[in-house]
């Protein structure tokens, strides 16, 4: 539950997603981010979603592109990069991603460069 536009409701976002939780039971937990919370499962991150993603048709022996913006986004990106693949941090902080773009509209011209190249070069 992202708060970014209304930062003055993240003790009301906290306490709704803590609610979620709580409905989910034991097999969820919460996470907080860059004026974010997550609900997610219990003992998973960003970097074992993408180890589930790679092993699934159609993800499997292709080589992927992690972007984020957010210290949870930083266990995402070690996996990429273990994996030999591009992992991407949009905006400012310190990070283990091996690019970096400024901000979203750096991103979306990225994605139109890829997609009138046809390819998945490096930003």
């Amino acid at each position: 539950m992202h708060y970014r536009g209304a930062p003055s409701l993240a003790t009301l976002a906290e306490r709704e997603a803590r609610q979620c939780v709580v409905a989910l039971g034991d097999d969820f937990e919460l996470q907080a981010g860059k004026l974010v919370f997550e609900v997610k499962p219990s003992g998973k991150d960003k970097g074992t979603a993408i180890d589930e993603f790679m092993a699934e048709a159609p993800f499997r022996g292709r080589r992927p592109v992690f972007l984020g913006d957010d210290l949870t986004d930083e266990l995402g990106f070690e996996r990429v990069n273990r994996i030999g693949g591009d992992s991407v941090k949009v905006g400012p902080g310190p990070t283990r991603a091996r690019w970096r773009l400024a901000d979203a509209d750096a991103v979306r011209r990225w994605l139109v460069l890829l997609a009138s190249r046809g390819d998945a070069g490096a930003p």
